[in-house]
């Protein structure tokens, strides 16, 4: 029993980290449209520094680390990050856009509980155009590589819903059924955030390139009814993750983005069970919300409990947030799942 993280659900204090996810470098090998990550930062967080945050974390009850980036596997120490949480025996995910999938696999999965690649399209002329390098047919063999090293009950695949894309959705999935994955989640494009490395222009913008129009987000909904249709056993089985209604929710997004109705309501608790710690050491709420400090400049146990750590979670709970109610990717861990540690 967690009796700390259930406290944390049914509260706005923190008295403990369950989910972390960890960008590992803002470096990355592709060049999506979507995303400004590039080149690693000059400050990230050294392999040593890394230790000693999997050792503070463990003392703060973690008990699942998420990889992220930029691309986590640009990192040449990344087994060793690996190594480093393996010793205190908490779940690890690698969320990564899969083009090092098969040349790093073989030191890494004996760590990994989880291995989420990003594909974007049933084609290399689909995924191709939208992630910006030649990467689909490497892609899709680390995808294999993985799920014979892992096993398919490890390995699923993420794909991001925007223009580019959007008519492929039946067709991805028969695609991720060819692979023999796990199962595969649908994410729509995060248009309106300063997230992924977006400054300047591009984080106050739409970006209309990735955004689907009016008639398009209509077009999305014919297709999204005639997936639930086609595909009634993947959702039956999880296969597709996301429930027909989640399906639903996204294409009611893509018609608010038009002005066309309200965005979906989204029920989130992230920041009380989870937070990002970037690169560089900053300790965020979630993707999308502003830090409120750096390890460097003090304990994970003291950010977590500041005044203004606490406030964002209490906006959160009550709803009150702009960005929360335009926001393409929750969490929402339920008391009893926290108390039973399913994380």
């Amino acid at each position: 029993m967690n009796v700390r993280a259930w406290l944390n659900t049914i509260s706005t204090t923190s008295q403990t980290l369950p989910i972390v996810i960890l960008y590992v470098t803002e470096g990355c090998n592709l060049k999506c449209r979507m995303c400004f990550y590039r080149n690693p930062l000059p400050n990230e967080l050294t392999l040593s520094e890394i230790e000693t945050l999997a050792r503070s974390l463990h003392d703060y009850g973690l008990r699942h680390i998420v990889y992220s980036g930029g691309e986590p596997l640009m990192r040449c120490d990344f087994s060793l990050i690996c190594k480093a949480f393996g010793r205190y025996r908490v779940k690890q995910t690698l969320l990564t856009n899969g083009l090092l999938l098969e040349k790093r696999l073989a030191d890494i999965c004996s760590y990994l509980s989880e291995v989420i690649v990003s594909l974007d399209g049933p084609t290399a002329d689909v995924h191709n155009a939208i992630r910006g390098v030649d990467s689909f047919d490497c892609i899709v063999q680390g995808i294999r590589q993985a799920v014979s090293l892992l096993g398919n009950n490890k390995v699923s695949i993420r794909c991001v819903v925007q223009k580019q894309n959007f008519r492929e959705l039946g067709t991805i999935v028969d695609l991720a059924r060819s692979l023999g994955v796990q199962r595969i989640s649908f994410l729509a494009v995060d248009v309106l955030s300063d997230s992924f490395g977006r400054t300047g222009s591009e984080a106050i913008t739409p970006d209309r390139m990735s955004m689907l129009d009016e008639q398009e987000a209509d077009e999305f909904s014919d297709m999204v009814e005639q997936l639930i249709a086609d595909h009634t056993a993947d959702f039956e089985s999880s296969f597709i993750s996301e429930s027909p209604a989640k399906l639903r929710h996204l294409v009611q997004y893509f018609k608010a983005l038009n002005g066309k109705c309200d965005f979906p309501r989204n029920v989130c608790n992230a920041p009380m069970v989870s937070a990002v710690i970037t690169s560089t050491g900053d300790v965020q709420p979630c993707f999308f919300l502003p830090g409120f400090g750096n390890i460097h400049e003090k304990r994970l146990d003291e950010l977590m409990k500041l005044p203004e750590a606490q406030f964002t979670r209490e906006q959160v709970k009550h709803y009150s947030l702009e960005r929360c109610k335009t926001c393409v990717c929750t969490l929402n861990i339920q008391p009893t799942q926290a108390l039973l540690n399913k994380f």
